[in-house]
């Protein structure tokens, strides 16, 4: 986890703060400059969040990968 990037502005999975919940989501942007939040568990639906409601939505920070191994 990188608690330094915190800016979604590339696509990626990221931690959250939202509602008084931490999740970790895949975050896209999308035209008009909301996010949609996608999980990656098909129980979940997609969520998209307006422009005008990002400031209720945290940006903790971005999940890191290393193939072969578990962080």
């Amino acid at each position: 986890m990188d608690f330094t990037q915190r800016d979604p502005s590339r696509e990626g999975v990221y931690l959250i703060l939202m509602d008084g919940e931490r999740r970790l989501k895949r975050m896209q942007r999308v035209a008009g400059g909301g996010w949609l939040l996608i999980s990656d568990n098909p129980r979940y639906d997609k969520e998209l969040i307006a422009p005008d409601k990002k400031q209720f939505v945290e940006v903790l920070g971005r999940c890191l990968v290393n193939l072969g191994q578990v962080l």
